[in-house]
């Protein structure tokens, strides 16, 4: 049975923030966390961008945002997921319809939590 550390819980700092509509969960102390949000238009790989869209750091709960935290982060590549195959069939009625998607994405990589003091 996997026993844990509840004191190594209450430590560990985490930042949960939005983009889009979806949530994510930030954990500083991990080391090149990359994160597939997305696609985001007019960007390059090297860009900059920021999210104000923080709802908790730490024991700091927004409502619904924290309004003095912020985070920055790096576009490392934008691309294409594993394509989903998508059929139609009627049976007997000789109709088939076979069709693919694929979903574009950008992946980021968080390089600093920037705090201002109000």
């Amino acid at each position: 049975m996997l026993k844990l550390d509840k004191d190594k819980l209450n430590k560990a700092m985490s930042i949960r923030f939005e983009i889009k509509g979806k949530q994510y969960c930030y954990f500083p102390e991990k080391k090149n966390q990359i994160f597939h949000i997305d696609y985001q238009k007019n960007t390059k790989s090297g860009d900059k961008i920021i999210f104000d869209k923080v709802l908790n750091k730490d024991e700091k709960f927004g409502q619904p945002y924290l309004a003095n935290v912020q985070l920055v982060g790096e576009i490392i590549k934008h691309g294409l997921q594993k394509k989903i195959v998508v059929m139609k069939y009627k049976p007997k009625k000789r109709y088939k319809k076979k069709n693919g998607h694929r979903q574009q994405y950008t992946s980021i990589k968080l390089i600093e939590v920037r705090e201002q003091n109000s």
